[in-house]
């Protein structure tokens, strides 16, 4: 297993990845989003659709500057960070179940697998920080 310091690293180059992940998204759901969600998402392009999706792109615009400067200027803070984003995602996937939103679906919507590698991806650094940590406490 990861040491503490080690894990807490791991955790920042992860958030920076995350980071710019975020800032390609926020360009994808802005100024590119036509080819976005056609190509990539594969939803419908009714103007309500189009008008959340810029939004969302204004979210990963602020997310990613956000993560970058946790990255520069409070990077023991990543993997808490990380995993309050991951428990945010999961809070929409089943908020949108519990509503009947994830099954009122009416295209591909295949940008739904990027998110859940996404998820994953940030859920597993931040517990792999935490119990790193749970370690180094208990010697």
């Amino acid at each position: 297993m990861f040491t503490k310091e080690r894990a807490l690293k791991i955790a920042v180059i992860v958030l920076a990845l995350i980071g710019g992940y975020d800032l390609i998204r926020a360009y994808m759901h802005t100024f590119n989003i036509w080819h976005a969600s056609a190509e990539i998402a594969q939803m419908s392009q009714t103007p309500d659709t189009m008008w959340l999706m810029n939004y969302q792109g204004a979210m990963q615009l602020m997310s990613g500057l956000i993560y970058l400067l946790i990255v520069w200027k409070a990077k023991k803070i990543a993997p808490y960070v990380l995993m309050i984003n991951a428990i945010a995602n999961l809070y929409h996937l089943f908020s949108a179940s519990l509503n009947g939103v994830l099954e009122m679906q009416t295209s591909a919507f295949n940008g739904q697998y990027f998110m859940y590698v996404y998820i994953a991806i940030i859920f597993l650094t931040g517990l792999n920080y935490l119990i790193a940590k749970k370690r180094n406490a208990l010697g």
